[in-house]
């Protein structure tokens, strides 16, 4: 649209290229893990916001599976112009979950 601000949300490098090349003024980490084609790992892509926003032109979002305070930092520094956190701090039973599942890990085994 004329007159606005275009983000498009990518899940791999050539899809982030090809998004600014198509003429997007931002572009979003979003998609990366949720799609056959990206890889998913436990936390956010912080290896594909590094290329981003190394090689594009436009300014590069981190997001998606931002859980902590470590990886949001991580994510500025290899140069997101800002980072989006959502799950970590709006959904109540996952911020349990993870607790839980750390805390298990960190008992001794039986």
């Amino acid at each position: 649209m004329a007159g606005r601000l275009v983000m498009a949300d990518v899940s791999t490098y050539d899809e982030g290229v090809a998004a600014a090349e198509a003429g997007a003024d931002v572009v979003g980490t979003t998609l990366s893990g949720y799609t056959p084609y990206s890889r998913r790992g436990p936390g956010p892509d912080l290896d594909l916001v590094a290329l981003l926003s190394r090689d594009l032109p436009v300014p590069v979002i981190a997001e998606g599976r931002v859980h902590t305070t470590g990886q949001a930092a991580e994510a500025l520094r290899l140069g997101a112009h800002a980072v989006v956190v959502g799950t970590a701090i709006t959904h109540p039973t996952s911020i349990t979950r993870w607790f839980t599942a750390a805390l298990e890990d960190a008992l001794p085994p039986d």
